[in-house]
């Protein structure tokens, strides 16, 4: 680790240097802290290397132009760093600022130190500082128990009641292309520290957004350089982070609001991992490999980021070597960290290590993709794990084992502040949203979130939009207000394929297929109960209800043992009515539409079976979505570019075509629908993929 001669080394100024008393206290440079009887007080390290630089200049005063050299070198904020310094070695020392028992300020020059100042050794009063390194192998196991014995013994146990994790609405955070990740919430919850990765460019910055009005400001932003894994001081007002560069890999501090890096670790070259900052602000923990590990095992390490003495933590024995994220419980007795093993897709296991013993604990067997994990308390860990391909929020009980599902999306890097009862997450942006064009007017989004959003409908009088969304982690029923863009949930069936909604001519009951290992079954849900029950018969496999006009029976795609047709049913009984024909939409009370496998499109008459041919064949055989109404025909259609697609008006009398739409859209599986009222079209799009950061307030209750 090398560092410019420009930028003053602060651990270097500290390191090797014997315990010196200053009037009462004894100031124990490599740990930065001074300490008088019982009393101990930690110095920041810019304000424990001005106390040195003063102690060096013996009764000799120190200009602020001398310390802005020594310590901050050419890059510092303002002059007024001096004086916070000094301010925060007064605190230490329990002085005012109107005293001058420690250090007396020369107005318009300087400092001087005005206490004696002598090595603790010649008093005899050098107390023997904290051995923070792990025990020699030879004596480890005996040392190990008697310690966690003791540890246990005296440290206040984990409240054994449980917490109750419930996810309130979040709100987004961010909204910019790219990946935004690592979320950390600081101390008073105003601010955010992510990292973000933007197209097209190739490095990890840091930022800070506003939880109030999401306005950002870059944290660490360096051309060429990888800033990411951002850990926050418990004051607040610094942020360590990992810094690659073509040299290397650095665990770095800097001032949250300006400043520089200083570098306070090596970690592991080109690993990409992420530090963490202990809350009673005497640590950090990296992943770190040691040039001399023959095995190469990537371990968790941690430092104190004033002296620069470090420890090993965690045994590292998988066999991939890798352990890495760590995340400080609240009263810094453990640490969590996730453990690499010999899986593909770079799945992982769940672990705490105890600080004091290094008793390690697994606590999750089955090896998957892992996305990160914050403590609730000290007895809770909140983590993200991909189960059948989708991310979701789990809860374990370090006390009982227990684990319980969280409702969430797709959410990962989760981060909690309990003081504050926020929780932020990154949420992967959909990829498919709700759009409408109406009143001659360009497309404009309707429901636009971090979830998938699809499979739409309005309903009879056009206020309120039925659409098939993600956004609590599975497919389910949800209805928006078109004037409000507020969305509600409908139905809870968590973990079934949940599809195609379709309004009761009245307004206030839903039919959709409900898709599960043994098949697709019917369901109905009123919009104002939230009831859901079976409606129709069991027997077929049915697909893609609608409501016919009188609101007794509907059409329904349906397959026996010949295979898939079109189907009318009702709560007395079901009928088959045609063969070979797909996608069944009401035009009247007695007549639907129809596709059959080329795309060629037909009126089915109700009443006497008799075809009419309407279109000779839509594109994509009439699977990339259709709606009629009236006088006109609206239909998805392939574009040029990949994933794109278009949305085309056929005038059914003039057979005059016009694109209202080109752009980014599904064009499989999905649909379109006509306003019968005002001829408002909705469909979906797609958006551009991102990862956005959401943010939950009140999120968790205990009971």
């Amino acid at each position: 680790m090398s560092v410019s001669p420009s930028r003053p080394d602060s651990i270097s100024a500290r390191r090797g240097r014997e315990p010196l008393c200053i009037g009462d206290w004894v100031l124990y440079p490599e740990l930065g802290v001074v300490r008088r009887d019982s009393e101990e007080q930690r110095l920041t390290g810019k304000a424990l290397h001005v106390l040195l630089v003063l102690i060096d200049a013996g009764d000799s005063a120190v200009s602020r132009d001398e310390l802005l050299d020594q310590v901050w070198g050419e890059n510092y904020p303002a002059d007024s760093v001096v004086s916070r310094a000094i301010a925060d070695i007064r605190g230490a020392l329990g002085e005012s600022a109107s005293e001058h028992n420690y250090i007396r300020t020369l107005p318009k020059f300087g400092y001087r130190l005005v206490a004696k100042c002598s090595p603790a050794s010649l008093h005899g009063n050098a107390q023997v500082p904290i051995e923070r390194k792990l025990p020699t192998p030879a004596i480890a196991a005996i040392v190990a128990i008697v310690v966690a014995a003791i540890t246990w013994a005296l440290w206040p146990q984990p409240e054994s009641q449980s917490v109750d994790l419930r996810l309130a609405t979040g709100r987004p955070l961010t909204s910019s292309p790219g990946l935004e990740h690592q979320p950390r919430i600081v101390p008073g919850g105003d601010w955010v520290i992510y990292a973000a990765l933007r197209p097209g460019q190739g490095d990890w910055d840091l930022f800070r957004v506003s939880t109030r009005d999401s306005t950002s400001q870059s944290v660490a932003a360096s051309p060429g350089v990888q800033e990411h894994g951002p850990a926050i001081s418990p004051g607040g007002d610094e942020v360590a982070y990992v810094r690659l560069t073509g040299a290397g890999c650095d665990v770095v501090t800097q001032s949250i609001a300006f400043g520089v890096p200083e570098p306070v670790a090596t970690c592991t070259g080109k690993f990409p991992t992420l530090v963490d900052w202990s809350p009673d602000g005497n640590w950090l923990a990296y992943t770190g490999l040691e040039n001399d590990d023959a095995d190469g095992y990537r371990r968790i390490y941690i430092i104190d980021p004033n002296s620069g003495l470090r420890r090993q933590l965690s045994d590292a024995v998988s066999p991939t070597g890798t352990d890495f994220y760590p995340r400080f419980s609240p009263s810094s007795r453990h640490v969590a960290f996730l453990r690499g093993e010999p899986q593909p897709d770079h799945r992982t296991t769940l672990w705490t290590v105890e600080i004091q013993s290094g008793i390690e604990t697994r606590l999750t067997e089955q090896p998957v993709q892992l996305g990160g994990m914050t403590w609730i308390d000290e007895s809770t860990l909140l983590y993200s794990s991909n189960e059948a391909g989708r991310f979701e929020l789990r809860q374990i009980s370090l006390t009982s084992g227990a684990e319980t599902k969280v409702e969430a999306a797709g959410l990962i890097h989760p981060d909690y502040l309990a003081a504050e009862s926020l929780f932020v997450a990154s949420g992967r942006r959909s990829e498919r949203d709700l759009v409408v064009i109406a009143d001659g007017e360009g497309p404009a989004a309707l429901a636009s979130s971090t979830s998938d959003d699809h499979h739409s409908a309005f309903s009879p009088d056009e206020s309120l939009v039925a659409f098939i969304s993600r956004r609590s982690g599975y497919d389910e029923v949800w209805i928006i207000d078109i004037n409000s863009d507020v969305a509600r949930r409908l139905t809870h069936f968590d973990g079934a394929t949940v599809r195609y909604p379709s309004w009761h001519p009245e307004g206030r009951r839903i039919l959709f297929t409900v898709q599960t290992d043994a098949g697709e079954r019917l369901y109905e849900v009123d919009i104002i109960s939230g009831d859901a029950h079976p409606i129709g018969s069991a027997e077929l496999e049915s697909t893609m209800p609608r409501w016919l006009a009188d609101g007794q029976r509907w059409v329904q795609g349906c397959r026996d043992e010949s295979g898939w047709g079109i189907c009318v049913a009702s709560d007395v009984g079901i009928e088959r009515i045609a063969n070979g024909y797909f996608r069944p939409t009401p035009v009247s009370n007695d007549v639907i539409a129809a596709v059959d496998r080329s795309g060629a499109l037909y009126y089915l008459s109700l009443l006497d079976g008799s075809v009419e041919t309407v279109l000779d064949g839509l594109p994509n055989d009439g699977r990339s979505g259709w709606a009629l109404n009236g006088q006109y025909l609206v239909y998805n259609a392939p574009a040029a570019e990949t994933n794109a697609g278009r949305v085309v008006r056929r005038d059914m009398s003039s057979g005059a075509e016009t694109i209202l739409f080109e752009g980014p859209m599904p064009l499989a599986d999905t649909s379109i629908d006509i306003g019968s009222r005002t001829g408002a079209i909705l469909f979906t799009r797609f958006q551009a993929a991102s990862d956005d950061l959401l943010i939950f307030e009140q999120s968790f209750a205990r009971r």
